[in-house]
């Protein structure tokens, strides 16, 4: 996609005034607010075991929906109630606060699978699609803007959106790694030095992975606050989460890496989930990568870990996954991002 000559103010119509969907199969919405963080994320996760059962999304992973830069919950989201109170349907549209070659708009949320099947995703698409207009409207940037839902292959939600008119573009697949089989391990290049990541290592790991990660599809630049943020969750381990720093102490190779123990029984077994696996594109066609993350994968069988999974963009322009694969990971699920370009 390249730049246009316009800005998305002028190509993207959007409606002026965006109401709250009308109430159906007994329940009512209002705008999303912080205090619904609890209910959202368990929401989530009642539709994960069914639309996606070997993922169970953390706390902080909802958590940084409310807290990303620039969104506003109440303006930007909203939540269906049933007569009790209970959260039975979320919504978000998050604008990535990066835009430097586009302006990504990811449509999040779910349905309760205790209510499916009733109008009430579609009636929470429309509103999403009509926020999501209004977002890219509203900005005066020449890049191209999306409207992005992503959804486990197959999943209802994925239907809804090929319903609502959007179609795939690009496919996520979830990798796992058996910490039982051997971890072979790769000479450190001279010049370089390998070790687990501290916290003065956040800034230095946010900068390289913003150039490591500029020619992957839809990413933008992370900024220094939402990127810090990760940093700071119960799930976050720096002891498995690697960095290479060449001479001068700059990183150029990094891995990122979480465990949640109350994702284990979803996936059956402890696993460490790595975020990230990037180098500085300087840096690149040096083995940096399967060498930070074959440190993590032995850190993580040291840690008593049975597994290390991780996604990756099916088409990643830097040959990502036939390094994974042939370090011994093997596909668990797809990912399909279906979206609406403008």
């Amino acid at each position: 996609m390249s730049t246009s000559t316009t800005s998305l103010a002028e190509r993207v119509t959007a409606p002026a005034a965006l109401s709250l969907p009308t109430s159906i199969a007994g329940l009512s919405f209002r705008p999303l607010e912080q205090r619904d963080l609890e209910a959202v994320h368990q929401l989530i996760v009642a539709a994960a075991a069914v639309d996606a059962p070997t993922w169970r999304p953390s706390r902080g992973e909802i958590a940084h929906w409310f807290s990303t830069s620039g969104v506003d919950p109440q303006r930007d989201g909203l939540v269906g109630v049933d007569a009790g109170g209970h959260v039975m349907a979320a919504a978000l549209d998050l604008a990535v606060p990066g835009r430097e070659t586009m302006l990504r708009v990811l449509l999040l949320g779910a349905v309760h699978p205790d209510v499916r099947g009733q109008g009430i995703g579609r009636r929470v698409l429309a509103w999403q699609l009509g926020r999501g207009r209004q977002l890219l409207a509203a900005s005066e940037l020449t890049v191209p803007g999306m409207l992005e839902l992503a959804a486990a292959e197959g999943s209802g939600p994925l239907r809804l959106a090929a319903r609502a008119g959007l179609v795939p573009l690009r496919y996520w697949l979830e990798l796992e790694r058996d910490l039982a089989d051997p971890i072979p391990e790769r000479a450190v290049p001279d010049g370089f030095v390998l070790r687990p990541s501290v916290e003065s290592d956040v800034e230095a790991i946010r900068i390289a992975r913003n150039d490591a990660f500029r020619d992957h599809w839809g990413s933008q630049s992370t900024p220094a606050e939402d990127w810090a943020r990760r940093f700071h969750e119960d799930t976050f381990r720096f002891d498995l989460s690697y960095v290479v720093v060449d001479g001068s102490g700059v990183v150029v190779a990094f891995s990122v890496t979480e465990v949640d123990p109350d994702a284990f029984a979803a996936r059956g077994g402890s696993h460490a989930y790595v975020d990230y696996v990037g180098v500085v594109r300087d840096h690149r066609g040096r083995g940096l990568a399967p060498l930070v993350l074959g440190a993590t994968m032995r850190a993580a069988q040291r840690a008593g870990l049975d597994n290390v999974v991780l996604d990756v963009d099916a088409e990643n322009p830097s040959g990502a996954l036939g390094l994974y694969e042939r370090m011994g990971f093997v596909r668990a699920r797809t990912t399909v991002s279906h979206a609406a370009l403008f």
